[in-house]
């Protein structure tokens, strides 16, 4: 059973963890820990805002971790929900009332501004934290990472393509450090595959910007030789407008193919747009997070987020790790040796595995849109290999 600890009594803490959240952070160790007795696990999630959304989202991360919480057989795991309401300074507060409850290991938060303010209280109390996010430059020390981050999906979505012989490519991406941090991942991505970047453009994010900016990136297009163009905006992002813009100033489909960093499945508006048909994106493998989304919706009435699968594979990873130790005699399954394994861990979305760097990496598979929809065109892969290749 979940159980939810009150915003109200975390934010009475905040005073208290001025000096802790300016720690430096160090080597992750994590404390000894009895894999024969319950297993606590603090759990940050958005809940406790007045956005619907991040409430909405926070609750399915919830969910997800108690599905998972059920399908664990042999060790004891209890979940206490702290809500961190989106906010750092709610997610200091929030880490310490989970140290202060004796947590074991620290689930979440979600947001990388979260982490940061989240680590290092975690890390006083020699605690691991396995962070729904996936910005890299919050990974390390104590923090791991389970999103999927930009360098993982490029990898997929640049090893695809230049396999397929498309290995002239443009990257077309928003201003700002997002769009920054997706370009030069798919850049690295692109190099490290044996394809050449022709070139990279940026707009502002928003109607005036894009409608602005798309002539010149077109005619750039167009005159660099590309054969593919990486779009790295998502669906709630210019996406779908962008496309339409770059195919309607003669960027043409039988010319240039479009390949997506993000997910496009998660708007059907995004593919019913006739500009991104037979465009490919990376997603997770469908076979395993389309038997997790039914059996959510089975149990709760409602699709899951595309994010809450997370918090299934958090609860899987921290389970396998507790059985893992218990069957060694350990007192230490929250090491940073055990959550490193190479052939890492497998979830909702699929396999997964923790770097030494607290990065992460995720076996994505494919898709190509026809008619509409979503249809997977390169499976993932099911191992990473006891090496971890």
């Amino acid at each position: 059973m979940i159980r939810y600890r009150p915003l109200a009594r975390a934010l009475v803490l905040l005073s208290a963890l001025a000096t802790a959240a300016c720690a430096p952070m160090g080597p992750g160790g994590g404390g000894a820990v009895d894999p024969d007795a319950p297993v606590e696990i603090a759990l940050l999630v958005p809940l406790g805002s007045s956005d619907p959304q991040r409430e909405g989202l926070g609750q399915g991360l919830a969910n997800a971790a108690e599905l998972a919480r059920q399908d664990v057989r042999d060790v004891d795991l209890r979940i206490t929900v702290h809500p961190t309401g989106g906010t750092p300074e709610q997610a200091r507060a929030a880490a310490s009332a989970a140290v202060e409850a004796g947590a074991d290991v620290v689930l979440g938060p979600l947001f990388s501004d979260s982490t940061i303010a989240a680590a290092p209280v975690a890390q006083g109390a020699g605690l691991q934290v396995l962070s729904f996010s996936n910005n890299p430059d919050v990974a390390g020390g104590n923090v791991f990472l389970l999103g999927t981050s930009f360098r993982t999906a490029a990898e997929r979505i640049a090893g695809y393509t230049i396999a397929q012989g498309l290995t002239q490519v443009a990257i077309v991406h928003p201003e700002g450090a997002e769009g920054e941090l997706a370009r030069q991942a798919v850049a690295d991505a692109v190099a490290r595959a044996g394809g050449t970047v022709v070139g990279s453009a940026g707009y502002p994010l928003s109607v005036q910007g894009i409608t602005e900016n798309m002539p010149a990136i077109a005619r750039q297009v167009r005159g660099s030789g590309a054969n593919v163009v990486v779009l790295t905006d998502g669906p709630t992002g210019g996406l779908a407008f962008v496309a339409e813009t770059l195919r309607g100033l003669g960027v043409r489909q039988q010319a240039v193919q479009f390949a997506g960093l993000q997910r496009w499945d998660t708007s059907p508006q995004t593919l019913s747009q006739p500009a991104l048909d037979r465009g490919w994106f990376p997603a997770p493998d469908p076979a395993t997070a389309g038997a997790f989304a039914g059996r959510y919706e089975a149990a709760y009435g409602a699709a899951p987020h595309p994010l809450a699968g997370l918090g299934y594979d958090g609860i899987a990873a921290i389970a396998a790790l507790v059985a893992e130790a218990r069957a060694e005699g350990s007192s230490d399954p929250f090491s940073t040796t055990r959550l490193t394994k190479p052939s890492g861990f497998a979830g909702a979305l699929g396999i997964f595995r923790f770097n030494g760097d607290g990065t992460g990496d995720r076996a994505l598979a494919v898709f190509a849109v026809t008619d509409d929809t979503a249809l997977p065109i390169d499976p993932a892969r099911r191992s990473f290999g006891a090496d971890g290749s």
